[in-house]
């Protein structure tokens, strides 16, 4: 595909470095040349600079044969703009814009094909709440993603040092998971992740992401865990920062029943905040004065959700939370650098709205059987949701049995409402969604499996 990405910030730079990575014709727009020095210098594709709005710049960029444009700029108008541009002047076929301000994004009669001739909203903040509730909602995961209408979910766990995974080859998994089927799809030692392989040796300090039924999640993290996830809606929550992410969380808290203590630094913000949700204390204050957050009872959380729109506020604030021992702490960050950095001091549940915004991008760009896709741990590996059609090739011999492209597994089988963890015996039939990790640079290979030949017109 010829695809257009306007703007290179942390959003728009791995949406471009994903796409053409997997081979797809890239251009890229933005109005700093030190964004745009980067792009040239990171990746190979077409760099362009200048107002990604402006007709001559998109024209200098290939709009005339674009069959995808994602507008990702910092500006919402830019943003909704070069859609115009793009679609009246260059008839461009389908377009992405990054939209944050909720005035313009929840007013859905703006857009549409006698409106502003936009395809799909893309909203960072909606995105990464949408992450924050699911950890929240699986307390012990470091992440938790589903896939097939949520009847499998993967979830991101720790390895610490008394959970029934340390010490433990893949291979026994099956013998101390009595009654509680699990398969291990990605694996983590020494911040590089792998595929992992039957004889892997799982150790306290490692992280795995595991495939699970979801109506089977709470007996796993027990048997995992040693403990109950926890369900009673006197949950208490203190959540940092009430900008677009905080507030949707708040108010995705406040829906569950949730007892939510919600820390903001602008006085005039705090008061918009109080007005607009229902149950949710609202506190004006600094999430890093220690006596304010021992006054409001930090200790006895239960989870602590930074969610500021500064990363040093973030990582600072939940390094207090976890010198106060809270059990759960989420921690937003915006910018890569740091991504790796604060898993090393000890916060290890994560939320990158880069990571979140750009996996429902590229689920969209997805065509065919590929209903899916998504990055775990650090983006090396993709998790991926495929249909088997009827001619599809990995249909009907035991998994054992199949090609795979390397550093490939298949975690779950979906078959109508049964959710199958596989072994070696297992096959796929018709019909059925398949859920795979595999190494980002094999995705091409990862989707001729599930190529459907003419005959099956």
């Amino acid at each position: 595909m010829n695809i257009l990405v306007l703007g290179a910030g942390e959003v728009g730079f791995h949406i471009a470095m994903r796409l053409a990575a997997e081979g797809h014709d890239v251009a890229v727009v933005d109005s700093s040349e030190e964004r745009i020095q980067r792009v040239a210098d990171t990746m190979d594709v077409r760099t362009v600079l200048g107002n990604a709005a402006h007709p001559s710049i998109l024209e200098s960029a290939g709009a005339k044969n674009a069959d995808l444009l994602i507008a990702a700029t910092a500006s919402d108008e830019t943003n909704m703009l070069a859609c115009q541009v793009a679609h009246s002047l260059f008839k461009v076929t389908t377009k992405m814009a990054r939209i944050r301000e909720p005035d313009f994004a929840n007013n859905k009669q703006l857009f549409g094909r006698d409106e502003l001739p936009i395809d799909m909203i893309i909203s960072p903040e909606h995105e990464a709440a949408r992450a924050i509730v699911k950890r929240y909602q699986v307390a012990s995961a470091m992440d938790a993603q589903g896939f097939a209408g949520d009847r499998v979910q993967l979830l991101g766990m720790m390895i610490r040092p008394k959970s029934l995974l340390a010490g433990l080859a893949l291979e026994e998994l099956a013998d101390v998971m009595v009654g509680n089927r699990v398969f291990v799809v990605a694996h983590e030692h020494n911040r590089k992740w792998k595929v992992p392989a039957p004889d892997t040796v799982l150790l306290a300090g490692d992280s795995v992401y595991l495939a699970v039924a979801s109506h089977q999640i709470d007996a796993v993290v027990e048997a995992l865990e040693g403990c109950k996830q926890e369900q009673s809606v006197k949950r208490n929550v203190m959540l940092v920062g009430g900008g677009n992410v905080g507030y949707a969380v708040a108010q995705a808290l406040e829906g569950m029943g949730v007892s939510v203590k919600l820390i903001e630094h602008n006085e005039e913000r705090a008061k918009w905040i109080s007005d607009h949700l229902d149950a949710t204390i609202v506190l004006h204050g600094d999430a890093l004065d220690r006596d304010l957050l021992e006054e409001e009872a930090v200790a006895h959380m239960d989870d602590f959700l930074a969610l500021t729109n500064d990363d040093e506020t973030n990582i600072l604030s939940s390094l207090i939370a976890r010198k106060y021992k809270v059990p759960h702490v989420v921690t937003l960050v915006n910018r890569a650098i740091y991504s790796d950095l604060v898993r090393e001091i000890g916060l290890d549940v994560i939320v990158s709205p880069r990571f979140t915004t750009a996996a429902s991008i590229l689920r969209h760009v997805r065509k065919g059987s590929i209903l899916g896709m998504s990055p775990l741990g650090d983006g090396t590996l993709e998790v991926i949701e495929a249909e088997a059609l009827e001619t599809a090739k990995i249909l009907e011999l035991p998994l054992k049995d199949l090609q795979l492209p390397k550093d490939t597994v298949i975690g779950a089988i979906v078959r109508g409402d049964t959710v199958i963890i596989p072994d070696g015996e297992s096959m796929v039939l018709p019909n059925d969604h398949v859920v795979l990790v595999s190494r980002a640079d094999a995705i091409r290979d990862v989707e001729r499996l599930f190529e459907v030949r003419l005959e099956f017109f």
